[in-house]
């Protein structure tokens, strides 16, 4: 009787060993026979269920992102208001081992998708849904007269370029953006706008 195959199952295994690998080794670096051999099938049972690295990289992102949202849902769950936007943004930035493994792969994903359209529009919808959880937590910040008054989506737009500068940053120079700068810097933007430490409320960001 022919072994049944579970092909869900078997993608999944082979997309966690590329992400294992490209965390560990980089796209440029994770080669399919390396990523063949940490899944313990062959190389040609990952050229079926991926055409191209691409595809590759795509599944690890996907596998990237469950975790990271996983893990933010699970410390946010007791959290609201100014508490909970400051969680977020110490989770969004490379501050410990895991989340830098994390950006590195996430920059890498940028870097392809500027030069390839349908990894673009993978990039786009991944992150709006993140820009989305943001956004919410900012306006549930404000409705809880934790934040400043102003324009929520600026608001969101100003900390998602402070994040993703800053995680660019931290891997480009870690020696001057490390834990302490990370954690400075978000606080000094986050101080802007709490009423708590404003001691007034304002008409915008």
């Amino acid at each position: 009787m022919p072994k049944i195959v579970n092909h869900d199952q078997r993608r999944q295994v082979l997309g966690e060993a590329a992400w294992r690998v490209i965390l560990r080794d980089g796209i440029d670096g994770a080669t399919t026979r390396q990523i063949a051999r940490e899944s313990g099938y062959s190389a040609g049972v990952l050229s079926h269920y991926f055409e191209s690295k691409d595809d590759i990289l795509l599944e690890a992102l996907r596998i990237s992102h469950t975790i990271i949202n996983e893990r933010l849902g699970s410390i946010l769950e007791n959290q609201t208001g100014f508490e909970a936007l400051r969680t977020f943004c110490y989770d969004a930035v490379p501050l410990y081992g895991e989340q830098a493994r994390e950006t590195q792969l996430e920059i890498s994903f940028w870097s392809r998708a500027l030069v390839k359209d349908s990894l673009r529009r993978v990039q786009l919808a991944e992150s709006s849904y993140w820009r989305d959880i943001l956004l919410d937590i900012i306006i549930g910040a404000q409705e809880l007269g934790e934040l400043v008054d102003g324009d929520p989506q600026i608001m969101t737009d100003v900390l998602a370029g402070l994040i993703d500068g800053l995680s660019v940053h931290a891997l480009l120079f870690p020696d001057r953006y490390d834990e302490k700068r990370l954690i400075t810097l978000i606080d000094a933007q986050l101080a802007l706008w709490s009423t708590a430490t404003s001691g007034r409320r304002c008409s915008s960001p």
